[in-house]
């Protein structure tokens, strides 16, 4: 163990698996050299190396890989490239960049606790976290109010109150669950924090990184905007997408936010002009001019711009994110063209195999 750090609550590699822990964050504000060494010096090459790879394995993978190393010196590395990565994320300040990166980085951690063996570890780390818990029994209990506020992302019934023991204002949860409300924990800490505010040392140091970065972020990108969905298949819209549709149908008057969300999805999806208005027609409201106006105006033909669909997280900010399904929770899960597509490649494999189990049939 490098001098000096038998003073710290957690052990070097504990910290070096969780660097978002306050004991993780004394130890690189007291150990790690001088920001203008860490930054330019090419013994801290590696360091920068590896925080760049966090943030292109969490764009490209969804999740930042383990790494099991046992050098001490390289445990140290692992611990220094957190704040690296954090650079990185902060200078390009790209939301979608902040998300993916949170959920890569609560991804790993994840896969670390499903891992852990011990189960006193889970609940010192949901301490550190601020989420009152222990363990009794088999399950773990947590105060239900740590347990809401953690959770509130996480709409299908099967995490409501209703559906789970709750007892004496604690919620009892087996330890896959624990384990995912502690991910929500952990995402939410680390998205909040970011982007942090950086320097010109910073900027210019990380010059190269950044703009690597920075084309990985506009294919990932392109990945949305450019994909081929096909022939229009209603069913298949996501629970958001279905909800606008039916309280537009049932003559609701819909927000700005609700319908440029639905305009611009339905666009994106295949829809002509004509075939979004006939979905407007039902409005208590509707004027023929004017929704044809805002119409041309989301998809491009006035603006010059056809405007992208808001994603998962935008949705939910607007207030407009209704009835979300096992799906929507996926971590991967962050647009309604997303769920869409994956529905449709689903379906179509599906058929498929339908059709080659029907020729085998016939055979």
């Amino acid at each position: 163990m490098p001098p000096g750090t038998e003073e710290y609550k957690w052990p070097l590699e504990y910290m070096a698996r969780y660097p978002f822990l306050s004991g993780a964050k004394e130890y690189i504000k007291r150990e790690a050299p001088p920001m203008d060494e860490l930054l330019r010096d090419n013994l801290w090459g590696p360091v920068r190396k590896r925080g760049k790879d966090r943030v292109m394995e969490s764009l490209e993978n969804g999740r930042v890989k383990i790494r099991r190393i046992e050098d001490e010196l390289e445990i140290e590395n692992e611990l220094f490239s957190y704040p690296i990565a954090r650079m990185l994320v902060s200078s390009i300040g790209d939301n979608f960049l902040v998300r993916r990166y949170s959920l890569g980085e609560a991804e790993r951690v994840v896969d670390e606790l499903s891992r852990e063996a011990d189960d006193e570890k889970l609940i010192d780390l949901a301490k550190e976290l601020g989420l009152r818990s222990e363990k009794d029994g088999e399950n773990f209990k947590v105060f239900f109010a740590h347990y809401l506020e953690n959770t509130e992302h996480l709409r299908s019934s099967e995490w409501k109150l209703t559906n789970l023991d709750l007892r004496k204002g604690n919620v009892y949860l087996e330890r896959d669950r624990f384990v995912r409300l502690l991910k929500e924990r952990i995402f939410s800490l680390i998205y909040l924090d970011l982007p942090a505010p950086v320097s010109d040392l910073i900027l210019e140091s990380l010059e190269k990184q950044i703009e690597d970065i920075k084309e990985v972020l506009e294919e990932k990108r392109k990945e949305i905007k450019d994909i081929d969905l096909g022939k229009v298949e209603d069913e298949l819209f996501p629970p958001c997408i279905k909800y606008l549709l039916v309280s537009q149908q049932e003559g609701q008057n819909l927000s700005h936010e609700s319908r440029f969300a639905l305009t611009a999805f339905l666009r994106k999806v295949g829809l002509s002009e004509d075939g979004i208005i006939s979905y407007f027609q039902e409005s208590p409201d509707f004027d023929e001019q004017l929704a044809s106006y805002q119409i041309e105006h989301i998809i491009g033909e006035i603006s010059g711009t056809e405007y992208t669909p808001p994603g998962c997280s935008l949705m939910r900010t607007n207030g407009i994110c209704f009835q979300p399904d096992s799906l929507c929770e996926q971590e991967w899960m962050s647009h309604p063209l997303t769920y869409y597509s994956f529905k449709k490649r689903k379906k179509a494999e599906s058929e498929a195999e339908e059709k080659e189990k029907e020729e085998k049939e016939e055979d």
